[in-house]
């Protein structure tokens, strides 16, 4: 029997045609977490791959609280922050990076984003204490009303929201100023 792989955008697990019979895989997690393109070994049994994806749900319900735990801290921190305690700002980076970094496996991608977004920016800054205070602000609020909910905005929120804080971060990154030259031409 002879099959051919059928890849369409609109296909999310690659599908086998031998004979007149269509086997399809169902989207895994693993595989989304892998990447395009990735091929999960022919070993791998598919009851240990389905362990592995259960761990990660049983974890994504604890994963919420402690997104909203690690959310109000970011928030402290920003509010401190404010308030001029300068270090506070690394507070706010660090929260953010984690968020960034573990949102997406636990079925949070907006939240991930604006956390990613948030530390592009912060990152783009020649120091992080040069940050502005309304451009963090909206970050970490997106972020909160993100994560508040029992699920996530739908595509067409987040898009927007993130389309629009990205005009900010670049609005505020068009406005600092030039960095001085370290070395200067003897003359």
């Amino acid at each position: 029997m002879t099959g051919s792989l059928r890849n369409t955008e609109q296909e999310t697990a690659p599908a086998r045609r031998a004979a007149g019979v269509e086997i399809t895989q169902p989207p895994s997690l693993v595989r989304q977490k892998l990447g395009q393109g990735a091929v999960i070994p022919m070993r791998l049994d598919p009851r240990i791959l389905r362990r592995m994806e259960l761990a990660v749900e049983t974890m994504s319900g604890a994963y919420a609280k402690t997104l909203k735990t690690e959310i109000r801290a970011m928030m402290n921190a920003h509010a401190e922050w404010e308030e001029g305690d300068s270090a506070k700002i690394h507070h706010v980076y660090a929260i953010a990076h984690e968020i960034r970094g573990l949102a997406g496996t636990f079925a949070r991608p907006m939240t991930g984003r604006v956390a990613n977004q948030l530390c592009l920016y912060l990152e783009a800054l020649p120091e992080l204490t040069r940050a502005e205070e309304g451009v963090v602000r909206l970050h970490v609020d997106a972020m909160h009303a993100a994560a508040t909910g029992a699920r996530e905005p739908c595509t067409e929120v987040a898009d927007a929201t993130l389309a629009g804080l990205d005009r900010l971060v670049s609005r505020a990154i068009e406005h600092l100023p030039q960095k001085t030259a370290l070395c200067r031409s003897v003359g």
